[in-house]
């Protein structure tokens, strides 16, 4: 056996360098650098020609916003705060993550670069995160009563889901939004889904920030839709605009149906809402073809054999069963052809290798499918 001396001497050299050699963190900033390199190779836009498929980057750029917002939440926490506002410290430490960015992605466009920009909602702060062809947020907050803190601090408290169809191009909006009745502060962030070609998808997500308790971040309107490659349908102008400010917002779309007759939806309508108080109310919903849509709707549940909701549609059941059991699943109008027949009354034509004829009629107030038939 070694002597005492030696096995105590050992011992003290190895507490020794415990004591002076303390574990080291990782670096977050190069963590983050590390998966910048990553992306390299890929061209900066994946509808670039050329770039196919191999450069849908989704499982990369995805947990690279991740740990942005990561590094965010730590710089936010620091234990001595640094000198300025959380909105100035968020801001320092996403230019260190730009200042990366261009360092390591120099070949790619400046706008495909990592970018951010910050909307400030006291006490919350939301940001808008941007690599590549991608954008998306991330919302920062402090609970009143953190159950896995002892003193409220900055954390991640939301972000959109992934979308249900990816698309190559993903642009966002942020609006600020009138504030609750309780003073909560709210957003709207406005989402196109973008291909390389062809018509574009919009989503609206509104959110609300409740601090009280663990803090939660409610989403009050979930509204999508989409736009055409232009907005010039002969015959069927987008109504509405965009408002987001005081207490009524108007949020416009389109959608495809049956009676388009290309690439561009034909039907549009804007929706209201009134946010005066703390629950947020549906105000309405304008059309630019109210005469059409009892058509477009009454079809669209038809192919879904869905009797009970053409019938909302139908000025008959005999007329909505017909639609239930007749109608194909898959209709292109490709010309559609509308007569008025009086004031209150439309006769509606379209196909191409078969006719499918409908009249329409405003009754009680509301337009409705009266006749039905294929030929």
């Amino acid at each position: 056996m070694p002597p005492r001396t030696t096995v105590f001497l050992l011992l003290a050299i190895s507490v020794g360098r415990c004591l002076c050699a303390p574990l080291q963190r990782p670096d977050p900033f190069s963590a983050f650098r590390q998966s910048l390199h990553t992306l390299v190779d890929f061209s900066p836009d994946p509808c670039t020609p050329g770039a196919g498929n191999k450069d849908d980057l989704s499982d990369v750029e995805s947990p690279l916003f991740r740990q942005a917002a990561r590094i965010v939440t730590h710089e936010l926490n620091q234990i001595p705060a640094r000198p300025g506002s959380p909105r100035e410290r968020a801001e320092e430490t996403l230019k260190k993550l730009e200042r990366l960015s261009a360092e390591v992605n120099a070949v790619w466009p400046e706008d495909n670069r990592f970018h951010f920009e910050i909307l400030d909602l006291p006490p919350l702060l939301v940001t808008k995160m941007t690599l590549r062809s991608q954008e998306t947020f991330v919302v920062f907050g402090v609970p009143e009563n953190d159950p896995l803190k002892s003193t409220p601090s900055w954390r991640e408290v939301g972000s959109p889901e992934p979308p249900k169809y990816p698309a190559p191009r993903i642009q966002l909006e942020l609006y600020p939004l009138h504030r609750s009745h309780s003073g909560n502060a709210r957003f709207l962030a406005k989402f196109y889904y973008v291909g390389c070609l062809g018509s574009t998808g919009v989503a609206y997500d509104a959110r609300d920030w409740n601090p009280k308790g663990p803090g939660s971040l409610d989403q009050i309107i979930n509204q999508s839709g989409s736009f055409g490659m232009d907005d010039k349908v002969p015959g069927f102008p987008q109504v509405g605009t965009l408002q987001t400010q005081g207490t009524l917002i108007t949020l416009p779309y389109c959608w495809f149906s049956t009676i388009d007759t290309w690439d561009n939806p034909s039907l549009c309508a804007v929706d209201t809402y009134d946010l005066s108080g703390d629950d947020i109310r549906f105000n309405g919903r304008t059309y630019n073809h109210p005469d059409l849509v009892p058509i477009a709707k009454a079809v669209e549940y038809a192919q879904q054999h869905d009797y009970p909701a053409v019938l909302a549609y139908c000025a008959s059941s005999d007329i909505a069963r017909r639609l239930v059991r007749d109608f194909p699943p898959h209709v292109f109008a490709d010309d559609l052809r509308l007569t008025k027949r009086g004031k209150a009354r439309e006769h509606v034509e379209f196909g191409s290798d078969r006719t499918y004829r409908f009249d329409v009629e405003m009754l009680a107030g509301r337009w409705r499918v009266v006749a039905f038939s294929i030929e």
